[in-house]
């Protein structure tokens, strides 16, 4: 089965048919599995990122045909185009610049190591929002992150992290006003720090992706956004 991977070196890329050898009968290798035989048999110095090989850490993320797709759980058919993800810088073969995003939520998220109360129990969205893996999926298309990128230029501030959100870090954010031991003073540091980051670019989104399958339009950005709006009208 031959595969299309996007090397890319030194502010360079260009394109390598690997002829995948199937490791048994009938089988349907995860794009990972590409990777990894590529790595060890033509291609040494592939770069690429993977840890749990069970949708468990998000590392793994790549393109597959221009999309983002989880390495380790995305299956790979004839012909198909593996690539580092477009929505990130690349530093090497698969590998992006993952930094920007991590960094962006430093001394915007409240402390609150003052206690936690187990017996207090955490709605469902909260929840539901635990299942993110940091994937990064959810960037694919987003207008919030992609005004990191205008004219060609990194929009970073002085921590280096991006100076534009992400639905991912709109997750995080809720995440922090669902909290069960959050207080009012939590839950709108966390709203006006979604709300400075670029919310506004989610009203005329048609909704963002997750990897895992987490509704972020209907459990992150519809709420935040109606928070949002509600708290303009009381200040």
């Amino acid at each position: 089965m031959k595969v299309e991977l996007v090397i890319f070196r030194n502010g360079e890329e260009r394109s390598v048919i690997y002829d995948y050898v199937p490791r048994e009968e009938g089988e349907k290798p995860m794009a990972l599995d590409v990777l990894l035989q590529a790595q060890a048999t033509e291609i040494p110095d592939l770069s690429f990122r993977y840890g749990c090989r069970n949708r468990s850490c998000g590392l793994c993320t790549i393109d597959i045909n221009g999309r983002p797709r989880i390495g380790c759980r995305a299956r790979v058919r004839e012909g198909d185009r593996i690539s580092a993800p477009g929505t990130l810088p690349v530093i090497r073969d698969m590998v992006s610049k993952r930094d920007g995003i991590a960094r962006q939520l430093r001394g915007k998220i409240p402390n609150m190591l003052r206690g936690n109360d187990l017996n207090v129990e955490a709605p469902e969205d909260y929840h539901a929002l635990t299942a993110c893996i940091e994937c990064y999926a959810c960037l694919d298309n987003c207008p919030m992150h992609q005004r990191n990128f205008e004219a060609g230029v990194e929009r970073r501030n002085e921590s280096r992290a991006y100076r534009s959100g992400n639905p991912f870090s709109l997750l995080k954010l809720q995440r922090i006003r669902l909290d069960p031991v959050a207080t009012e003073e939590d839950s709108r540091t966390a709203l006006e720090a979604a709300v400075n980051l670029g919310l506004d670019a989610c009203y005329d989104c048609p909704g963002c992706k997750c990897g895992v399958g987490i509704d972020l339009k209907g459990k992150v950005v519809k709420p935040l956004m109606e928070a949002g709006e509600a708290f303009s009208k009381t200040v």
